[in-house]
C-alpha cells in the first residue's frame, strides 16, 4: 500500500439507520473525499485537479514535517484472535507493506498538494 487510513468503525445512515462498517471500503471513500475535497479548492482557485498522486507522496514522506503519521505497531493479519493466520505483515518504522508510508495528515497533505500547485 502506499498509505493507510482507519478502517474500523465507520458510521454510515442508510434509509435513516445507522450502520458501523468496517474495511478498505470504508478507508478508499475518505481518501477519495479528502482528494475531492482539495481538488475543490483547486478548481475555485481555477488550477487543474491533483491527478497521479504516488508522486507527490513519496517526495513528502521522508521530510522533517512529514505528511505522514508512521505507524509502528501492529499488523494486517487476517485471521480472528485464535484462528489460524493466513499470513499479513508488521508494521515497523518507515514504509512497511502493512501501512505503506502511513497515516495521511488531512492539513499537511492538502498545503503539499497547494504549494505544489501555486
Amino acid at each position: 500500500p502506499d498509505l493507510a487510513l482507519l478502517g474500523h468503525g465507520y458510521t454510515i445512515v442508510i434509509g435513516g439507520r445507522f450502520l458501523s462498517v468496517d474495511g478498505t471500503s470504508a478507508a478508499a471513500p475518505t481518501l477519495g473525499g479528502m482528494v475531492s475535497s482539495i481538488n475543490a479548492d483547486l478548481k475555485a482557485a481555477g488550477k487543474p485537479s491533483v491527478g497521479f498522486l504516488n508522486p507527490l507522496l513519496y517526495r513528502n514522506a521522508n521530510t522533517s514535517d512529514s505528511m505522514f503519521t508512521d505507524v509502528t505497531e501492529g499488523d494486517n493479519r487476517c485471521a480472528a484472535r485464535g484462528a489460524p493466520c493466513c499470513g499479513g505483515y508488521k508494521a515497523t518504522p518507515g514504509w512497511d507493506a502493512t501501512t505503506g508510508l502511513g497515516v495521511p495528515d488531512y492539513r499537511k497533505l492538502r498545503a503539499a498538494i497547494l504549494a505544489e500547485s501555486a
